[in-house]
This record gives C-alpha cells, sequence and structure tokens, in this order.
C-alpha cells in the first residue's frame, strides 16, 4: 500500500524538488538586491493566458490517453476469441494443433510487452502475423470455412490494435503545440523570479505555487504523450496491461481449472513481480538499475506463490 502511494506522489516530488530550487533562486536573488519588477495587469494576463494554452493541450491529449486505454481491452477480447473459438474447433475436428496455438496468443502478448520496452521494435505484429499458420491448418482441414473467416477478423482486429499502440507510443501531440507550452512555462518562470508581490514572504509562495502548477502540468503531459510503459519503468499514470495478463494466466494454465477471482489474483501477483524490481532499484539508490522481468519468469514466480497451482506440461498434446 505504502509502494503504490509513493509511485503515485513520484510525480509531484519530482516537481517539488525543481520548486525548492526555484524558491531558494528567488531568496539568493532578493538577497543579492534585486526585488524585482512591480505585478500589472499585464502580468495576470500573462499567467492566465499560460493557464488556458495548457489546458488546451492537455485536453487535446487527453483524447489520445483514453483511445491507448481502449487498446489493451481490444487486444484482450481478440485473443480470448481467437482461443476459445480454436479450443472448440479442436474439440469437433482435432484441428488446429490447440497447444501451439495458445503458445503463439501468448507471445502477442509477451512481443508486445518487449515492444513497449524497447520502444522501437515490432515484435507484435510479427507474433499476430504467426497466427496464420494455425489458421493454414485449419483451412486445410474440414473446418467450415466460415469459422475460418471469423478468425481471420479476429486477427485483423489484433493486427489493428497492436498498430494503435506503436503509434500512440511514436507520435506526439502536436510538437510544436508542446514547444509552445515549454516557452510559455519557462517564460512564466523567469517572470516570478523578477517580480516583487509585495515582500519576500509573498514572492517565495507566488513562485512555489505558480511554479508547481505549472511545472506538473508539464511533466503531466510527457506522461500522457506515452502512455504505455512495463516494468519497472511503469508508474500508475500509465496504461496497464493487467488485462493482457490475465489472458496470459487463463491460456497457459487452462487445465487448473482456475476461477475468475484466482486468474485476477494471479495477474496481480506478475504486476507485483514488476513492482519488486522497481523496489529494488530504489533500495539500491538506483546504482544497479534492474530490467524489466521475463514474462515466463514472473509467471512462474507466481505460480510458485500460489498454492495448488502448477504450471502445464509444455509438451504438445497429441492429436487424434
Amino acid at each position: 500500500m505504502l509502494r503504490t502511494s509513493l509511485k503515485d506522489y513520484r510525480l509531484a516530488f519530482t516537481t517539488l524538488a525543481i520548486v525548492i530550487g526555484l524558491v531558494v533562486l528567488r531568496w539568493l536573488l532578493w538577497q543579492a538586491g534585486l526585488e524585482g519588477l512591480e505585478p500589472t495587469a499585464l502580468f495576470s494576463s500573462i499567467i492566465g493566458g499560460g493557464v488556458f494554452v495548457m489546458g488546451l493541450v492537455v485536453a487535446g491529449t487527453l483524447s489520445d490517453y483514453r483511445d491507448a486505454e481502449r487498446a489493451p481491452s481490444d487486444l484482450a477480447s481478440g485473443l480470448y476469441s481467437i482461443l476459445r473459438e480454436a479450443e472448440q474447433m479442436h474439440a469437433v475436428w482435432h484441428k488446429p494443433d490447440i497447444h501451439r496455438m495458445r503458445t503463439r496468443l501468448i507471445g502477442v502478448v509477451d512481443a508486445l510487452r518487449k515492444d513497449i520496452d524497447a520502444g522501437n521494435t515490432r515484435q507484435a505484429a510479427a507474433a499476430i502475423e504467426e497466427l496464420s499458420e494455425s489458421f493454414l491448418e485449419l483451412e486445410e482441414s474440414d473446418v467450415p470455412a466460415n469459422y475460418i473467416v471469423r478468425l481471420r477478423q479476429e486477427q485483423a482486429g489484433l493486427r489493428k490494435a497492436v498498430l494503435r499502440v506503436y503509434h500512440i507510443q511514436r507520435e506526439q501531440f502536436l510538437p510544436s503545440a508542446y514547444t509552445m507550452i515549454v516557452s510559455f512555462v519557462v517564460m512564466i518562470v523567469l517572470l516570478l523570479l523578477v517580480t516583487n508581490m509585495g515582500g519576500l514572504l509573498e514572492s517565495l509562495v507566488t513562485v512555489a505555487f505558480l511554479s508547481f502548477f505549472f511545472i506538473y502540468l508539464l511533466q503531466l503531459l510527457n506522461v500522457i504523450n506515452r502512455p504505455f510503459k512495463v516494468g519497472v519503468e511503469r508508474g500508475d499514470d500509465d496504461v496497464s496491461l493487467f488485462i493482457l495478463y490475465e489472458f496470459v494466466v487463463y491460456a497457459k494454465l487452462h487445465d487448473q481449472d482456475l476461477s475468475g477471482d484466482e486468474v485476477v489474483q494471479m495477474a496481480e501477483m506478475i504486476e507485483d513481480l514488476e513492482a519488486a524490481a522497481f523496489d529494488a532499484e530504489e533500495a539500491d539508490g538506483g546504482k544497479a538499475p534492474v530490467e524489466t522481468p521475463d514474462l515466463d519468469e514472473a509467471l512462474e514466480a507466481a505460480v510458485e506463490a500460489a498454492p495448488d497451482v502448477t504450471l502445464p506440461d509444455e509438451r504438445p498434446a497429441q492429436q487424434s
């Protein structure tokens, strides 16, 4: 609970450290005899204009963030649909190889996780294309064509969701507008440092309050512009892949007859193991950066921590 609370306020603590430096700088300028300019109506207009422009950009960026929040659920929905359809086909026609299908579907989640971590790879898109090998296996069987068409449609949905993630991660909302915001913040902070608000105490309080507000919003824009992170870099502001971890647990432990609550608990364990890596890095003072835990290793550790749960035999089932 404490770890979660501290991560929630990490952005605020970072901003506070910057603000403290600005307050000390304003105090030093005052002590050096630079009490500053007298505030005018123009000063209030500049502050108000900065608030308006930043609010406009944040509102525009939030729409992209909302779009990003839908991507994991769209992916999970497609993965579940393909797996359950394939399981039903296997039960009737003994096609496709259900072990390979599960492995390939889990591979989509693992590859997407690695793409987000690396920032410049496209392994998830390749993993989605590998599903076509299982679909070709169906086309050579007695499975009706309309069943295969449904799987192809779900594959197209997966492709669309992954491409959306790639696009959101790479593109920045109106880079010129962001540059303008940075310029606004810098100018406003400089103006605060050279303005006399009626005394030393009043000036320090004004610098602290307004600079905290503007710098915090600026950092918030940075978070929204890159909403996906995994492992040690992920904060509570980032879009969670939790629902995809639920799918991995469901697909990997298909023979364990887990209830919905147990699947959720196992997925939470995977996220907790990622957070534990972050805690280890913090405890070490950041001297030895910790790599993002591997998904298979995280799942194995979660299985070991759960009573009466074991990993299934990884050997493919014999085809009838």
